[in-house]
């Protein structure tokens, strides 16, 4: 099935006639330097709220200090999830603008092979895992198991919409779990395109606000609904619009990129801590409709501002692409996020089917050890499953006058974005 629609794509791509450009105009991708960085320390936070939440929850008493207390804090690790999203807003959109700048047009046929090509194949694997391998060791080792997640929902990348049929169920395979934000984003890149290049052709802005707008009606409208604010797109689809809008504001406006780099080295800082208090206040305020209906938005605004000012503030108190080590590890994060769950569970059964000590002490051990594993599931996903898929991305698909990136920097801006 994978494999019958990657060729549909593929065909739909290969024959649009807009890769009939001049030589003279070849598309050189952006890379930002400093983003690879950025993705690291987002998946390491989902990556702590989920380990030490898990095994905090399957070894130490629920009524604990250390649990209640501890999960407050962990929580914000899920922020994570909201970074990605203001993350991949801004690429795509950026990248669209300048796929259009340089050709005259978008590929809207090729942006959904290049989409397909990077997301599906690990996750398409990654159910295999939850719906098949799961349920079969269970039989196996004769373990009760009964799985409310429908397959077909999350075949459709509607796995973020499927939980709520159920009673905001949580799959059984936590695997499962964390593959809703892969549908939303599936479902932004499937509509994105078209808003942005052909709706809202005249006024790009426009689809920006279309959707934070629909976004914060949404959030008013159901201040109570914790399954649904977290999870529905249209809660959620505010924070890769604010993405969006920041990529195109920073394409659009060199004027804007320029006054960013005069910043003073106290203004970053400064606009950071401003911004903190303002999200510590909404806190503070508790689930009034209105405040629940904004504080998605503000935090989205928060996470656009560290994209800014990493890309292009000339004095950031700490630049993110100096660290070769959260740079090399950002290429991974999309392996990194959808794998570590599955180390979680092998790591949390093998820890039963031994009968191993459930102290906090081992908590805190079980994560440090999972995450060098989930760090190499990571790299053997990208290397030996994900790669072959994008060396795919920049094959020629039409007219020869069109090449492939040629430096490494463009290169790396077309496999990520």
């Amino acid at each position: 099935m994978l494999y019958v629609l990657l060729q549909l794509l593929h065909f739909v791509a290969k024959n649009e006639h807009i890769y009939s450009c001049p030589a003279a105009m070849k598309p050189r991708a952006t890379y930002f330097s400093h983003l690879d960085g950025l993705r690291t320390v987002a998946c390491l936070g989902v990556f702590l709220f989920h380990s030490l939440f898990i095994y905090a929850y399957l070894w130490t008493p629920h009524d604990a200090p250390v649990f209640r207390y501890g999960l407050r804090l962990l929580s914000l690790g899920a922020q994570g999830v909201s970074l990605f999203f203001v993350l991949s807003g801004f690429l795509i959109t950026y990248l669209l603008l300048q796929e259009e700048a340089a050709r005259g047009r978008v590929s809207i046929g090729a942006f959904y092979w290049r989409r397909a090509l990077r997301i599906w194949p690990l996750y398409f694997v990654c159910m295999g895992f939850g719906f098949v391998l799961v349920p079969w060791y269970m039989h196996l080792t004769q373990q009760p198991w009964h799985e409310t997640a429908d397959p077909g929902m999350f075949a459709l990348f509607l796995a973020n919409f499927d939980g709520f049929r159920h009673g905001n169920a949580i799959p059984a395979a936590f695997n499962l779990a964390v593959l809703w934000s892969v549908s939303v984003e599936e479902q932004f890149y499937l509509v994105w395109p078209v808003l942005l290049m052909v709706l809202f052709r005249w006024w790009r802005p426009g689809a920006c606000l279309l959707i934070i707008g629909l976004s914060l009606w949404f959030r008013y409208t159901h201040p109570t609904d914790e399954a649904r604010l977290y999870a529905h797109t249209l809660s959620v689809a505010g924070d890769l619009a604010v993405g969006s809008l920041a990529g195109w504001a920073s394409f659009r406006y060199a004027g804007l990129r320029a006054w960013l780099g005069r910043w003073p080295r106290w203004a970053v800082p400064a606009v950071y801590l401003g911004l903190l208090v303002l999200l510590a206040a909404q806190y503070v305020l508790g689930p009034h409709p209105l405040n629940v209906a904004v504080e998605r938005l503000l935090r989205a605004a928060f996470f656009a501002f560290i994209v800014l000012e990493q890309n292009y503030a000339a004095h950031s108190p700490f630049k993110l692409g100096r660290s070769r080590w959260l740079t090399y590890w950002g290429t991974y994060t999309y392996g990194f996020y959808c794998l570590h769950p599955i180390v979680l569970m092998v790591v949390s059964e093998t820890i039963r089917q031994f009968g191993l000590p459930t102290q906090l002490p081992t908590v805190v051990g079980l994560t440090l050890v999972s995450l060098p594993l989930s760090a190499g599931l990571a790299w053997l996903s990208y290397e030996y499953l994900e790669r072959p898929f994008l060396k795919l991305k920049t094959r020629r698909l039409a007219a020869p006058g069109v090449g492939s990136p040629r430096t490494k920097e463009a290169r790396k801006a077309v496999v990520n974005g």
